[in-house]
């Protein structure tokens, strides 16, 4: 005899913290098929904007898997100083939630539901855990390392064309001279100074080369973007290509006029919907390891 899903408030360490979550566990059976993890973007915790992943997990329990959503280190109830969180400690809180998922409902496989910031943490966890046979990500952003040089081209000329004309103007040559032109200010303004430091440190970087590691998975992945999702859009084109000269089944789904977070019902039930479909298409998920 079965129960009904059930969902409990969990609580589980990472990095010597404790962080806090809540798991779904179908039908009250403790080994179950098929279990996902959902994770939440930088600024958010474990509901993800507008609850959309208590609903995702919600329609996941109901469909037979097990699901944690959870709040990253610093983040909702969880343990943790939120400022100086990086994205190294998310990947670990997140590898350690896959743990805890499958000490506590037995999985058999096991899937990674990111959105945002919460995507990359997915990939990261998915280059460095065999485990892991399914990913979807949902407005995956493009890593630090990764971020397109044509813009970093682009972004110097423009600011040292800039300066160049400065420099070629007697005014500045005059205030140099009286020490008035900070050339620093003007070097770090051509290459640019990156956002999120703490300690002399990008919190958003990470100190692994996260994509030669996820060259080597070999599950599936789902990649969902809105086409009115700028940093989204960069993220798909590099992720696209990455994945076909690695060989990585990837399948890059567009949501029409949606942005980085699905605030609009309509896109919203249509990238749960079409999250749903994909994770229980048996045909497809055969194959992974």
């Amino acid at each position: 005899m079965t129960g009904s899903p059930t969902e409990r408030p969990v609580s589980f360490p990472s990095g010597g913290l404790l962080l806090r979550g809540i798991l779904g566990m179908p039908d009250g059976a403790r080994s179950c098929g098929r279990g996902v993890v959902l994770v939440h973007g930088w600024g958010g915790y474990r509901i993800g904007p507008h609850r959309i992943l208590v609903r995702t997990a919600r329609l996941l329990l109901g469909r037979g898997f097990a699901t944690l959503r959870f709040d990253l280190r610093g983040r909702g109830d969880s343990e943790g100083d939120g400022t100086m969180t990086d994205l190294d400690g998310m990947i670990e809180d997140t590898s350690n939630a896959v743990g805890f998922l499958r000490q506590e409902c037995d999985v058999g496989r096991i899937a990674l539901l990111g959105i945002c910031s919460g995507a990359n943490v997915a990939v990261g966890v998915a280059g460095m855990d065999p485990g892991v046979s399914e990913l979807v990500l949902w407005s995956v952003l493009p890593f630090k390392s990764q971020r397109p040089l044509r813009r970093r081209i682009a972004r110097m000329r423009h600011y040292g064309l800039v300066y160049l004309r400065k420099a070629l103007s007697a005014g500045t040559w005059a205030r140099l001279l009286r020490g008035e032109v900070r050339i620093g200010g003007a070097f770090r303004a051509i290459v640019g100074e990156p956002a999120g430091i703490s300690r002399g440190r990008d919190l958003k970087d990470s100190r692994r080369d996260l994509m030669s590691a996820f060259a080597s998975f070999r599950g599936r992945a789902l990649f969902v973007t809105g086409t009115l999702d700028p940093e989204g859009m960069e993220g798909r084109r590099i992720f696209m290509p990455f994945c076909r000269r690695h060989g990585i089944r990837a399948e890059f789904e567009l949501v029409e006029g949606a942005d980085h977070s699905y605030y609009d019902p309509a896109h919203a039930e249509a990238v749960v919907e079409r999250t749903l479909s994909w994770l229980l298409d048996e045909s497809a998920s055969g194959g992974t390891r």
